[in-house]
Parts: structure tokens; sequence; C-alpha cells
């Protein structure tokens, strides 16, 4: 694991600004294929932003299986726009 459960443990519990800037430190971490299913949850957020980066971490990992279990219970809308993004990151991470 190349980041500190801590840090991870902080962005999970944290929300709003306070998450975005965690992300910000999180992602710079780069984290690993077990870190990335560990953060796939927070694909759920409100947030645009941090359901787009929580989307192309899962991609570059190639991660399709914990990325559609995050998908459940989202609108169509949102689904449709992570998966096209999904589909474009993970074909360019062959």
């Amino acid at each position: 694991m190349n980041l500190d459960d801590d840090l991870i443990e902080q962005y999970l519990a944290s929300e709003g600004r306070a998450r975005k800037v965690l992300l910000k430190r999180v992602l710079s971490g780069q984290p690993d294929p077990s870190e990335a299913t560990r953060l796939a949850p927070t694909l759920r957020d409100p947030s645009p932003r941090v359901a787009a980066r929580i989307t192309a971490l899962l991609a570059r990992h190639q991660l399709r299986d914990v990325f559609e279990q995050q998908l459940e219970g989202l609108k169509p809308g949102k689904i449709a726009i992570l998966r096209g993004q999904f589909e474009k990151i993970a074909r360019s991470h062959r």
C-alpha cells in the first residue's frame, strides 16, 4: 500500500470542501488497486468532481466490477456520464 491508512480514513469520514482537499492529497499518493477499492464508495458523492476523479481512478486500475457496484441506485443520467468516462479512460490504460 502506498498511502497512509489514516489519510484514507480521514478522507472517507470527511464531507464537502474538506473531502475535495483530502481527495487531492489521496490521489497525489497514487493509490494502488486495493486502496482504489476502499475509495470506491465515494463515487456516489454528490460532487461531480469527486465522482469523476474516483471514476478515473477505478478505470486506470481496470476495476470495472467495483465501479459497476457503485452505480447502483444513481440517476440514469449520472450513470451514463460516469460509464462513458470510465470506458474512455479504461481504453487508454490497456
